[in-house]
């Protein structure tokens, strides 16, 4: 409720009071005087000992007076991000509503750093294996190459007439290709030479989007991943798929089939979040089982073995080994004689899997190449000198 002069005034009469509240207070106090102009608004005003440039959401750090440094222990610096006033995010506010906030009751401020995903002001976030978006103008994005869409506040107005969806790659920025480019760069591009960007759809977005999303929100059992519905089985299994993902695979997916893999990493165990996690990295490469699938079974079994005491005889899912040099066959279901060229006869030898020969291994070393099985098991007949 203070007028310009007022403001003033009390900078003027009360100097000293204002250094000793530190750039916080002097960002408040600057907030206050800008308060009580007229008109638009400058496109970056100094806010005490830091220069906030509006042409973005969050607001970005354009300059900082070198005794602001002082303040936080990891200082602030140019490029780094205005995202929470108060506790409440900013990313969709403007200038005057950012204004506000900062000369309201509860005061604090929060800077970013979109350099390592962390605060400017606290520690960096400690999500070694979790993916960091950040927003640059009206777009948070995911730094993948191309950068992947996850909210968007652009619309008709900004020059986009087509909806925006979380998932959507940006591809060029004014006309320059950015598919492959850098973060650095592409951020060069959006902010100091702002452009409309061309956005395209994209499975691997849409799959990377879901997940980061998914991982921001509470879990829910089935729960919807970009184009997926999955049920938190161990692995993960299909309940629904979109429609337009299944032109990314060969063969339909079912309700029931478990994702086998992501970029050619298999797995059969793992959280929700980490399954999430991986998913907020996908590149290209997708795969997914029928439950109860030999492969699967046999990495199932294997690593329950591995946390088991030892023994001469193992379930292998589909089949039952003796530990002798190397493994015997003792029994094989008939479901399972499909894997293989031949019949599998009570007796043979389990001589090798993935390239791994198992002849002189241990029962533990052979159960952990079984343990990540890919596929490709050799089985020689009984009768069959094994060397």
């Amino acid at each position: 409720g203070m007028t310009r002069r007022q403001v003033l005034e009390a900078m003027k009469t009360d100097g000293l009071a204002l250094r000793r509240t530190g750039v916080r207070g002097q960002i408040r106090a600057a907030a206050a005087l800008l308060l009580t102009e007229t008109g638009p608004g400058a496109q970056a005003d100094w806010l005490g000992l830091v220069k906030l440039g509006w042409h973005t959401k969050p607001p970005l750090v354009m300059n900082v007076k070198p005794e602001a440094s002082k303040h936080w222990d990891i200082p602030l610096a140019p490029g780094d991000q205005l995202v929470e006033v108060a506790g409440q995010p900013v990313h969709h506010l403007d200038r005057r509503g950012i204004l506000k906030l900062l000369v309201g009751p509860g005061f604090t401020v929060k800077f970013e750093s979109p350099n390592d995903g962390g605060d400017a002001a606290a520690q960096p976030l400690n999500h070694a294996s979790r993916p960091q978006s950040e927003w640059v103008g009206k777009f948070r994005l995911l730094w993948s190459k191309p950068p992947t869409v996850i909210q968007s506040l652009a619309g008709p107005s900004d020059g986009y007439q087509q909806s925006i969806v979380a998932g959507d790659v940006v591809v060029a920025v004014d006309g320059v290709p950015v598919a492959t480019s850098g973060r650095e760069d592409v951020r060069k591009l959006m902010i100091l030479e702002p452009g409309k960007l061309s956005l395209a759809p994209s499975f691997e977005g849409k799959v990377r989007a879901g997940a980061f999303l998914a991982l921001e929100a509470p879990p829910t059992d089935p729960e919807w991943v970009g184009p997926f519905q999955f049920r938190w089985t161990v692995p993960p299994s299909l309940v629904k798929v979109a429609p337009d993902a299944q032109d990314h695979f060969s063969d339909t997916l079912t309700s029931g089939e478990v994702l086998e893999s992501v970029d050619g990493c298999k797995w059969d165990r793992g959280d929700r979040d980490e399954v999430l996690r991986r998913l907020a990295n996908f590149h290209d490469g997708l795969s997914f089982a029928t439950s109860g699938s030999f492969d699967h079974e046999v990495r199932v079994a294997a690593r329950a073995c591995l946390e088991s005491a030892d023994t001469d005889v193992n379930q292998l899912g589909p089949m039952t080994v003796q530990w002798t040099d190397p493994p015997t066959v003792l029994w094989i279901a008939e479901s399972a004689q499909g894997k293989f060229n031949r019949r599998v006869e009570h007796g043979d030898r389990l001589v090798g899997a993935d390239g791994q020969m198992f002849n002189s291994l241990s029962r533990r070393k052979i159960l952990k190449v079984l343990a990540e099985f890919d596929g490709n098991m050799t089985i020689f007949p009984a009768e069959c000198p094994v060397m």
